[in-house]
C-alpha cells in the first residue's frame, strides 16, 4: 500500500541526498576540503581616475587665466613658468596612473600559495610556494616569503600595520590546515 510506496520513496530520497552531498564534496571546486582563498593587493587611491582629470582640468585653467593676466601687463615668463609646472603636474599624475593599476593576488590553497604580481589584469609574475615549507617575515618595508633558501618580496605598498594584519591571515590559514 501507501505505506510501503513511501519507506521505498523515503529511503530512495536519502540515498539521492547522500549521494549528491559525497558528489559535492568529492568533485566541486569550492568545497570544505579544498578551502582555496583569494586576497587581492593594491595601492591606496584616495581619487578616482576622473576626479584626477577634473583636479588637472581645474588647475589647468587656473594656470592659463592668471598667466594670460600677467601677460597683459607684461609679466609674460609667469605663464610659461605655469605651464611648465602644469606640464610636471601632468607627468606626475601619468605616473600615478600607471602605479596605481599595479596589484598583486595571493592565492592560499591547501598546498601551495601563490603570489601574482599584476599590472592592470595582466600577469606580470608569478610564484608558487609550498605553504608548509615556507616562512614569512615582516620586514621593515614589505613582506616576504622564504622558500627553499629564497627571498621573495610581496605587499610593499602596505602600510606596517596592513602588512602585520596580512601575515596574521596567511598564519591563520596556514594553521587551519595542520
Amino acid at each position: 500500500g501507501i505505506g510501503t510506496f513511501g519507506y521505498i520513496l523515503f529511503n530512495n530520497f536519502r540515498t539521492i541526498l547522500a549521494l549528491s552531498i559525497f558528489f559535492i564534496i568529492c568533485f566541486s571546486k569550492f568545497n570544505i576540503l579544498y578551502m582555496q582563498k583569494t586576497l587581492q593587493i593594491k595601492p591606496n587611491k584616495s581619487l578616482t581616475n576622473l576626479q584626477i582629470v577634473f583636479f588637472l582640468f581645474v588647475t589647468g585653467f587656473l594656470i592659463a587665466f592668471i598667466g594670460i593676466r600677467f601677460v597683459l601687463v607684461g609679466a609674460w615668463p609667469i605663464l610659461i613658468f605655469g605651464i611648465v609646472e602644469f606640464l610636471i603636474l601632468v607627468f606626475c599624475s601619468y605616473l600615478y596612473f600607471n602605479f596605481a593599476k599595479r596589484r598583486e593576488r595571493i592565492i592560499l590553497d591547501q598546498e601551495e600559495m601563490k603570489i601574482q604580481k599584476l599590472n592592470d589584469q595582466e600577469i606580470e609574475d608569478d610564484q608558487s610556494y609550498n605553504l608548509h615549507w615556507s616562512s614569512l617575515k615582516n620586514n621593515k618595508d614589505n613582506l616576504s616569503i622564504h622558500y627553499a633558501g629564497k627571498k621573495n618580496a610581496f605587499a610593499r605598498f602596505l602600510s606596517p600595520h596592513r602588512r602585520l594584519k596580512l601575515k596574521k591571515i596567511i598564519e591563520r590559514y596556514k594553521s587551519r590546515l595542520s
